[in-house]
């Protein structure tokens, strides 16, 4: 039989589980595969990026994009523990991105050799799952079960660490033609008894209120959150991160941010029983809000089943499996009228307006907006107090809205806007960040420039009044070969920007405020 080189096999899996695209950074121990990927070029794409960080970002963005697994190869050390961030916030995210990451040979494991660091614990918490590949014949059965593992269940970033003789020594190529993992549950069933608790009190609820998170994004899910919204006529909000979930429904209420949205606050105070699905309660409501609130928790993660009062109903249950038996139930009337919904999201609207008009970024996040394709991509990273910006932007879909929601990550959103662009070629895509948040990547422009995509990249400089404002974004940008612009929010005109959102190819407008 044919035997191959651990970097050949390396290749042959990915290309045998349909990887198309991965993005790296050769260096010393992963050598072998930068060697023979030229054997691979019109198989797979590789992305050549200047910062592991930013790589992990770009799998990120492509995997949300497309909803496909996001890909990353690096070396050792230093660049393995680069990437940490970057899996950090998938994991928060629930982001299917494989970390591949090299390591020195295996009789040196343990003896602090050069650029030797133990990935698999540095990674352990921020992780679905982590190996150590120990011999060249076992690394196509490591790929598959990773890709597998972060795929399934609650998606999630999983790493492979291969050290250089595994990927210098030849083997034949056994491909695993199933992957069963026997301590992996791919999935939750939905148990009976725990439906029939939730569906008691759903029957019982005068006005049910549903709060859809990340953890209900995906394609399959949304068909049935839609089917049953609009059977039940029950009003909805989305967390910030599944923002575009439902855009299309007529019983979509808005987004609910942590600090509650006038319009949200009096949905939750009217509403008799909480549906929360795929949420983090914590994380995107001030649970005090929840005190005397009935709390159906349904979430695959039975982490994320928190109790907020000690009377709550947890269903461990993917979102699709519970949507799909909820939307075939019998209709239920409840006392939400067409009417009363259509003035919630009149009101919705409104206070969108005036935050808009109060907020210079939400003005700027509006304006974009207005002017973008329907399909348009958004990224975008932003601190604490800004986070909710999204919010004013009109998405589509959950897969056109890139942020990092669990961790808040600085410099996610400009590679991540790099990486949707090759999952998605034909979308518009926009990054938008501050000036300090894209200091964090902004080497990668010359990424963008030397893979000749279209990015519109908007970055709004707030730090102008501050004794050390930081630098002239529009000559940074002009040296990397970016088309720029640079103007003040008061000069910034609906036309300017047309100008600038509708040029093909990397470009850049620096907005002051």
């Amino acid at each position: 039989m044919k035997k191959f080189l651990g970097a050949e096999l390396f290749f042959e899996t990915l290309h045998k589980l349909g990887i198309k695209t991965i993005f790296g950074l050769p260096g010393g121990y992963v050598l072998k595969i930068y060697d023979v990927m030229p054997s691979y070029a019109k198989k797979i794409n590789h992305i050549l990026t200047r910062h592991e960080q930013a790589a992990t970002h770009m799998a990120d963005g492509f995997s949300r994009a497309s909803g496909l697994p996001g890909i990353i190869l690096c070396t050792s050390g230093p660049a393995a523990t680069n990437t940490v961030t970057g899996i950090s916030t998938a994991y928060a995210d629930s982001v299917p991105v494989l970390i591949f990451t090299g390591q020195v040979p295996t009789p040196f494991l343990g003896s602090d050799a050069f650029q030797e660091a133990d990935h698999i614990g540095i990674t352990r918490t921020c992780t679905k799952h982590n190996t150590l590949v120990r011999k060249t014949v076992d690394l196509p059965k490591a790929i598959a079960e990773a890709l597998y593992i972060s795929n399934t269940g609650r998606k999630g970033p999983v790493l492979v660490d291969m050290p250089k003789d595994v990927l210098i020594s030849e083997s034949v190529f056994n491909f695993p033609k199933n992957v069963k993992i026997s301590s992996y549950e791919d999935s939750v069933n939905l148990k009976s008894t725990e439906y029939k608790n939730f569906m008691n009190a759903f029957k019982n609820s005068k006005k049910p209120l549903f709060i859809l998170g990340r953890g209900a994004c995906s394609s399959s899910s949304k068909k049935y959150i839609i089917k049953f919204l609009k059977k039940f006529k029950s009003p909805a909000l989305t967390s910030i991160l599944a923002l575009g979930l439902i855009s299309e429904s007529q019983y979509n209420c808005g987004v609910l941010d942590y600090n509650s949205s006038t319009t949200s606050k009096n949905l939750i105070d009217e509403a008799d029983l909480i549906v929360s699905i795929g949420c983090d309660l914590p994380k995107i409501i001030n649970i005090e809000k929840l005190q005397n609130k009935l709390v159906a928790n349904i979430n695959i993660d039975k982490v994320d089943l928190n109790v907020v009062n000690r009377n709550d109903i947890n269903l461990h249950s993917d979102s699709t499996e519970f949507m799909k038996v909820l939307s075939d139930e019998n209709i239920i009337d409840f006392d939400w009228t067409d009417e009363e919904i259509g003035q919630i999201q009149k009101n919705y609207k409104i206070n969108i307006k005036k935050e808009i008009n109060l907020n210079k970024k939400a003005k700027i996040f509006s304006l974009i907006s207005e002017i973008c394709p329907k399909d348009t991509i958004y990224c975008s990273d932003f601190s604490y107090d800004d986070v909710n910006l999204q919010k004013f932007l009109e998405i589509s879909d959950y897969k056109n809205n890139l942020m990092s929601g669990g961790n808040g990550t600085p410099g996610y959103g400009f590679p991540a806007a790099i990486g949707a662009t090759f999952s998605r070629p034909k979308s518009k895509v926009v990054s938008i960040s501050s000036g300090k948040n894209f200091q964090f990547n902004m080497q990668e422009m010359i990424v963008a420039v030397e893979q000749k995509i279209n990015l519109s990249i908007v970055v709004i400089n707030d730090s102008t009044h501050e004794k050390y404002p930081g630098p002239n974004y529009k000559l940074l940008a002009e040296s990397f070969n970016v088309r720029a612009t640079r103007t003040k929010i008061s000069s910034l005109s609906k036309k300017y920007m047309k100008k600038f959102l509708d040029y093909k190819g990397v470009t850049l407008i620096e907005i002051l405020i």
